[in-house]
């Protein structure tokens, strides 16, 4: 029986662009394509980006089965300040939990005599406390006061909320009584959008708790509008997919799923991005890399070993703490549109305004009259006329005037310099970020693979992993669409915690394995609701543990049921990660678990990575033309090599520019490109031995 054509397509709205990729489940072919990114109303940029890609693959939409989105939705939403008008119950007496928070300063040095802490998502007049006490382990101290609770959601609902969050003092380990007040507030409006912590994230901590059970809240309108939207476009188009949303974590879940958890899609394009660097870097043979997604408004650097991205449960949204997995990022306001000024002080800065999608950089021809690091890079000639497989048209004359009005002429420099010196700084700005997660990390850059993607991760990386003493640089044969195709590497994942402390060595096993049970019950009951097959399922258990005494914990993969042999195991493993993440470790100090997570996997079709057969080591004919490019000072003749063109085994010297349609790669001179069987260009910083 003939195997039937069917598609998948990830859809990455950026800040500039929106790629979208298109995979041919049958011939495992993929067809790529961008389309401007429309602020105004980002669904307009989704269905103009996947047009391009019908139309330049010929494909029948009523075939595809997936679109597997990336929505930036809920970030902008908290960064923009646009989130939905709601109102916080809490327990009596903890009325005041946001506005005091936790004594923290970004930048203490610094910041500690001029910082302004910013206001809380609900002010303290949406608050309201619900009479009612649970202990520390779950007992009732305080029935719940139902009228009381009745009263205070009516005046909430009178003063016209859009959703309202629910977090109880100890409800993580007892939460009868959010559930009660959801069941009041559901009596009261049905269609009222509500967060109960104890479903969001049921673990201790409880400002943290609060915290992103409130943003979780305030998201929750917006996120609705918004994939309403694209589900609406797509029944108006007869599209039969079903829509999936990129996780934090990057794992997919379901439209029902991100609109009850939108919290946790709040780096859902950057995760896709380094999902794909991931699987691709490890197949190439380099699990432990550090990948760069450089678009056109800000970088996301990651670090990934064993090739899986490293998660995090502590992170942060603007000046707010979220509690849920989270992949380890370092982002900076350093893009292609990242723009250029002479502070006062006769200081060069790069960002982080950037001159964003409209109008974009100068050279886009769109209005912008700011110079930005795309200009710059198009004034040193690392930049075709033409990106986006033509679709944008440079204006390099444009970028000349901004760079030379903006930068050359306040500090008496050339346009080539000038151009240089926005550059040199925006690298440097890269190389911060990069060592945060490295170095800071616990881990030597040097040690490390850099991923470069993104529409101008490319065009930077190879100059970026010389400064950072990285000896070998990986970019992927589509880069420019990385995200997207991340996207179709996915799982389908979701996440299910429980807070519960005892000491390794002292706790009960048995009253562990109780609640693992239970937490694995949830995890198959949401799989059955993702319709997961049973034979592609996995379920994955990680204890959160410190040593006593400690404030923060690091997530222990462990095997169940739980033994004295398996937590011994999960100890020493413990004790190693702490000391390649501290620098030292404590194995005679108790150590203790402090929270309990089951993960529920759904594997899903994906992309087979095309292996290649080696061709000789003469890369002349995918040689497409000579330009000059500005490197170290001078203008220096270089070869443009055609990336459709190369072939595996292929090799050639710096500097070159390999050009293809979703982006530009920067070989520095002294660098060596060879071509992979995977078709990646693995650069590095050595002279080959056959030449251009």
């Amino acid at each position: 029986m003939t195997e039937r054509t069917t598609y998948r397509v990830g859809i990455d709205i950026g800040g500039t662009f929106t790629d979208v990729v298109l995979l041919d489940s049958k011939t495992q072919e993929i067809t790529f394509g961008k389309a401007p990114t429309t602020p105004a109303d980002r669904a307009i940029g989704f269905f103009n980006g996947l047009d391009l890609v019908l139309d330049a693959s010929g494909a029948d939409a009523a075939k595809i089965t997936e679109i597997v989105h990336g929505s930036t939705v809920a970030t902008n939403a908290v960064l923009e300040e646009k989130g939905s008008r709601l109102g916080l119950i809490t327990t009596q007496g903890f009325r005041d939990i946001l506005q005091i928070g936790r004594a923290y300063i970004p930048g203490i040095f610094t910041n500690f005599l001029r910082y302004k802490k910013p206001d809380p998502l609900v002010p303290l007049e949406r608050v309201r406390e619900a009479p009612e006490r649970m202990s520390v382990d779950g007992r009732v101290l305080r029935p719940l006061d139902e009228a009381a609770v009745r009263t205070a959601i009516q005046e909430l609902l009178d003063d016209d909320i859009e959703a309202l969050a629910i977090c109880l003092l100890h409800s993580y380990v007892n939460p009868a009584h959010e559930i009660r007040i959801e069941e009041i507030a559901r009596e009261l409006s049905p269609d009222l959008f509500i967060s109960r912590s104890s479903s969001t994230l049921p673990e201790y901590r409880e400002f943290e708790r609060t915290v992103t059970t409130v943003l979780n809240a305030y998201v929750m309108p917006a996120v609705d509008r918004y994939l309403g939207s694209i589900t609406n476009g797509l029944k108006k188009r007869d599209y039969p997919a079903e829509l999936s949303i990129v996780r934090s974590d990057a794992g997919i879940m379901s439209i029902g799923a991100a609109v009850e958890r939108p919290v946790n899609t709040v780096l859902s394009g950057p995760a896709g991005g380094v999902k794909g660097a991931s699987v691709i870097a490890a197949a190439a043979g380099h699990p432990n890399i550090v990948s760069m997604d450089m678009g056109g408004t800000s970088t996301d650097v990651c670090l990934s070993t064993a090739g899986e991205p490293r998660l995090s449960t502590d992170a942060w949204v603007s000046h707010f703490p979220i509690r849920v997995p989270i992949i380890d990022i370092t982002t900076i306001g350093a893009g292609g549109g990242s723009i250029a000024q002479v502070a006062p002080s006769g200081a060069l800065r790069v960002g982080p305004e950037s001159a964003g999608a409209d109008p974009g950089p100068a050279c886009y021809g769109r209005g912008g009259a700011q110079p930005t690091v795309t200009d710059a890079n198009l004034v040193l000639g690392r930049l075709p006329a033409e990106l986006a497989g033509g679709g944008v048209v440079l204006d390099l004359e444009a970028s000349r005037r901004v760079v030379e009005e903006g930068v050359a002429k306040p500090l008496g420099l050339t346009v080539e310099q000038a151009a240089e010196g926005i550059i040199r700084i925006v690298d440097e700005n890269m190389l911060g970020a990069l060592r945060v997660v490295s170095v800071a990390r616990g881990m030597d850059p040097r040690e490390l693979t850099l991923v470069p993607f993104g529409g101008a991760g490319p065009v930077h990386g190879c100059q970026l992993a010389r400064l950072a003493g990285i000896s070998t640089v990986l970019v992927p044969a589509a880069p420019g669409v990385l995200s997207a195709m991340g996207f179709l590497l996915a799982d389908v994942r979701q996440v299910f915690s429980r807070t519960m402390v005892g000491v390794i060595g002292e706790l009960d096993p048995d009253r562990y394995n109780e609640e693992l049970d239970a937490l694995s019950r949830q995890a198959t009951a949401w799989l059955d609701e993702e319709h997961i097959p049973a034979g592609d399922r996995a379920i994955e258990v990680t204890l959160d543990l410190r040593y006593k005494g400690q404030a923060y914990e690091l997530p222990i993969s462990a095997a169940i049921p739980l033994t004295d042999a398996s937590l011994t195991e999960a100890m020493t493993a413990f004790h190693a990660e702490h000391k390649r993440r501290y620098g030292y470790d404590q194995p005679f100090t108790t150590v203790e678990i402090v929270t309990l997570r089951v993960t529920a996997i759904g594997e899903l079709p994906t992309p087979e990575l095309q292996r290649h057969t080696a061709e000789g080591p003469d890369a002349h004919h995918a040689i497409a033309s000579q330009t000059q490019v500005f490197f170290d000072g001078a203008w220096v003749e270089t070869n443009v090599y055609e990336r459709s063109q190369l072939r595996a085994g292929n090799q050639f010297n710096g500097p070159a520019l390999v050009r293809q349609d979703d982006c530009t790669t920067v070989i520095h001179p002294g660098q060596v490109v060879n071509v992979d069987d995977l078709l990646n260009l693995i650069v590095t910083n050595e002279e080959a031995g056959n030449g251009n």
